[in-house]
């Protein structure tokens, strides 16, 4: 993580925030499952005031610590002073980000505005819709993700193995931050089959952990990738 600055690493690997928002009043979602940078927000607001909130997100290093930037930042702020707060200003708080990952900043943003917008909705509606966190990400299935850089030569079947555990070494804190882990089984053609364990065999949780990482090794493989969970041991 050496193009990240202290602060977003910090914010990566000790997120603060992160899970379910139990009694939240207020949820927006923003980026896409399909891109594996889904990020959902929730809040609980109290008198026109924030007074918590929390997140998840199907990302990386970057969209974990945009998240939790966010909760840290909006926490305590008046509606009207919340609605300011741009995805520049989530990147600055963040210490930068590589022109890669600004994407991150703005997706946690666009989250922000869909809670705030949640909120506004009629009473009637809102009470209608019932416990804001308990609506779980609109988890469609995933279709095979191809980088926008695709490896001139192929690696080998090894060089591919060896990349998959990187990968999954990488994202391991976050795993296990869920209460869950993810091993590899094997590859075969654009099928990468990982067993999940723990809470990331959940269903929901599920869909979540495989988004992220299908993005992620379709970046490290440089090729068409399709992570699908192993039959069961």
């Amino acid at each position: 993580m050496l193009d990240y600055s202290p602060t977003l690493t910090d914010h990566f690997v000790n997120p603060r925030n992160r899970g379910t928002l139990a009694d939240a009043n207020a949820l927006g979602e923003g980026g896409s499952l399909r891109t594996g940078d889904a990020l959902r927000l929730m809040l609980r607001i109290e008198r026109g005031v924030i007074a918590a909130a929390g997140f998840d997100t199907t990302g990386g290093g970057p969209e974990v610590a945009a998240g939790s930037a966010l909760t840290e930042m909006v926490i305590g702020k008046p509606l009207a002073e919340a609605r300011t707060i741009t995805a520049d200003a989530i990147e600055t708080v963040l210490g930068g980000l590589p022109d890669a990952d600004r994407s991150a900043a703005r997706v946690a943003a666009q989250a922000l505005g869909a809670a705030l917008a949640d909120y506004a909705q009629p009473p009637a509606f809102r009470a209608a819709q019932g416990t804001r966190s308990a609506q779980p990400l609109a988890i469609a299935p995933l279709k095979p993700t191809t980088p926008v850089r695709t490896r001139a030569t192929r690696l080998s079947p090894e060089a591919e193995t060896v990349a998959v555990e990187a990968v999954l070494e990488d994202m391991r804190p976050v795993f296990r931050a869920d209460g869950g882990d993810v091993e590899l089984h094997d590859i075969a053609g654009p099928r990468v089959r990982v067993h999940l364990k723990g809470a990331c065999s959940g269903c929901q949780l599920a869909g979540l952990t495989l988004g992220g990482l299908q993005k992620r090794l379709a970046e490290a493989l440089g090729r068409t990738v399709f992570v699908v969970p192993a039959p069961a041991r």
